[in-house]
Formats: C-alpha cells, sequence, structure tokens
C-alpha cells in the first residue's frame, strides 16, 4: 500500500490526480478506500461523502472482501463536513435543508457501521468532526504520530450529535464532555490513551502496520469474523441513537449563534487565504 505520511507522496493516487472522491484499490480480499479531496481536507460534502457510502455498501456486498481499509489524500484524513451548505439553509431558516445537511454525514456513519467485513481506519493527519467521526465508526484505528483527533462543534455553537453517540461509549462520559464541551484537538497518544485509536506508529509505519493487520484478519473466518463484530457493535448500540443525534444536530445548527459561528469560520478561511 501507498504511504500515507504527508511527505511521502509516491503514488499519483495520493496526489489528488486522479479526480474521482474516492479511489479505490483491492489487493486480494483487502480494500482500501482513499478519500480524494486533498484540496478541502477530505471534508464530507454530498459528492464525496455519497461516494464513501456506496463505496463501503459496495465492498461490503461483495463477498470476496474480507477487510476495508479507509484512508485519507493529502495533509489530513477528513476535516469533517464542509459547512457551506449548511451555513446557507441555516441562513434561510431551511429545517429540512438543515437536515439534509447531517444526513449527507449520517449516510456514511449508517454504512460504516452496517460494513460486514472488519473496518480499519488508518489516520494521518486531522481528524476532526465528522471526520473523527468516521474513526470512531471503524473497528480498528491505526494512527500515525503526526495524526489528532478533535470535535470542534463547541467552537462553532454547534453539536456533536451524531459523533457522541460513538463517544460516549469508546472514550467514556468524562473524556467525551471534556472533548466535546472545550473543542480541543488531541494528540495521537492521547487518543490512544483515550481509546479512540487502537494503535499509534510512527508515520513511515503507518501503511505497513495497516496492511499488516488487514491481511491478518483477511486470513480468520469471514463469518466467525463479521458475527464477532456484529454482536460487539449491537452490544454498544451506538447506531440506535444516532437518529436523535442528528436531529439534535439540526435544531442547534438553527441557531443564531451557529450561524455567527459558521459565518467567523469562514472569515477566518478567508482571512488565511483558505476560502
Amino acid at each position: 500500500m501507498a504511504s500515507r505520511d504527508p511527505s511521502v507522496r509516491g503514488e499519483g493516487e495520493d496526489d489528488g490526480s486522479d479526480a474521482s472522491p474516492v479511489l479505490v484499490r483491492r489487493d486480494g480480499g483487502i480494500v482500501r478506500l482513499v478519500l480524494n479531496r486533498p484540496g478541502q481536507r477530505n471534508a464530507l460534502d454530498p459528492e464525496l461523502a455519497g461516494a464513501l457510502a456506496s463505496a463501503v455498501e459496495e465492498a461490503s456486498a461483495d463477498v470476496g472482501v474480507r477487510v476495508i481499509v479507509i484512508a485519507g489524500a493529502g495533509s489530513a484524513f477528513c476535516a469533517g463536513a464542509k459547512l457551506d451548505t449548511l451555513l446557507a439553509a441555516s441562513e434561510r431558516g431551511d429545517v429540512q435543508g438543515v437536515a439534509e445537511s447531517f444526513r449527507v454525514v449520517e449516510q456514511v456513519y449508517r454504512a460504516l457501521l452496517a460494513a460486514r467485513p472488519p473496518l480499519i481506519a488508518a489516520v494521518h493527519g486531522p481528524a476532526l468532526a465528522g471526520g473523527a467521526g468516521i474513526v470512531g465508526c471503524c473497528d480498528f484505528a491505526i494512527g500515525s504520530t503526526g495524526a489528532s483527533l478533535g470535535y470542534p462543534e463547541i467552537l462553532l455553537g454547534l453539536i456533536p450529535g451524531m459523533v457522541m453517540t460513538l463517544l460516549v461509549r469508546q472514550a467514556g462520559l468524562r473524556a467525551a464532555l471534556d472533548l466535546a464541551l472545550t473543542g480541543r484537538r488531541v494528540s495521537a497518544d492521547e487518543a490512544l490513551r483515550l481509546t479512540l485509536l487502537t494503535e499509534v506508529v510512527p508515520s513511515e509505519r503507518l501503511d505497513a502496520r495497516v496492511d499488516e493487520l488487514a491481511r491478518q484478519l483477511a486470513a480468520l473466518s469471514p463469518d466467525a469474523v463479521a458475527a464477532t463484530k456484529r454482536w460487539a457493535w449491537t452490544l454498544a448500540e451506538s447506531s440506535r441513537m444516532m437518529e436523535q443525534g442528528r436531529d439534535l444536530s439540526t435544531l442547534l445548527a438553527l441557531s443564531d449563534e451557529a450561524r455567527s459561528g459558521m459565518r467567523a469560520f469562514f472569515d477566518r478561511a478567508a482571512r488565511r487565504g483558505g476560502g
């Protein structure tokens, strides 16, 4: 597999040269899905989110696929959801439009949580908001030493409604409140301590370690693996609360404070020359 260290761009698939929103690479029973919008730090818009959900569902339906790896092109794993459509709908007071903005991300989470094969997140750089949610939906999350996770919605007057359904279960209530109420970003080592990552390796070792784990899992009984992961996620009950989290996120996104927070976000991006 190609290196995910941002300084290493040995293959065209990682430099944005392929216009596909999600790059699909298959090696035997292992499918690697690469979020391919590096110019927007792989932030989820309807096209990228739809392509990722479809690719996960297609791979999951193929009985020959034993493992799915999720990675990101460029400097970030995934910077969350693109906020332009959400802000526009909120400015109009369009409840359905705001809800649809969150459904864009929800479809990704549901596809990941319903996937039959085990999922491995190969995390380099930031995984923020919805990007941290993608990591949380995976069965394994291996991060490079340069990875970071964060839930910054509160800083924009928003709430990580859907992500919290995963975060509380995985990190515990105290840690979830800390991260969600401060919006702070945690390093790979702290994310490992909080069990948001399952393993941290040097950047240059990330792909090799992910490949090693993928091959280990691919060699096991697919029925036993699928049944084990399904039972574990059933016990966690994470998907059951997803809809309530989405509705709460929709309500908060329609507030004046959320609109002000999102406008400020775009203003800062414009001043940095990124918007």
